[in-house]
């Protein structure tokens, strides 16, 4: 039987995943408000912003699944 992740750890690690994803939700948005203003500089900086968070929220959901499995 597995235990519960009721830790400090698998908390800071679904609240900061959490955040991650509602930033992603408005950071899109945000990019969508560049590409209409046609600024492809703008554009660019959203992009980059979204794929490091992408990365950064991959990472944690992987934590946290690494976490629950114990």
């Amino acid at each position: 039987m597995t235990k519960l992740c009721l830790d400090d750890n698998c908390y800071n690690l679904t609240k900061q995943l959490a955040k991650k994803l509602e930033f992603l939700s408005h950071a899109k948005g945000y990019l969508d408000d560049a590409s209409k203003c046609d600024s492809d500089a703008s554009e660019r900086v959203w992009k980059t912003i979204i794929a490091d968070e992408e990365k950064h929220t991959e990472l944690l959901r992987k934590q946290l699944a690494i976490e629950l499995r114990k």
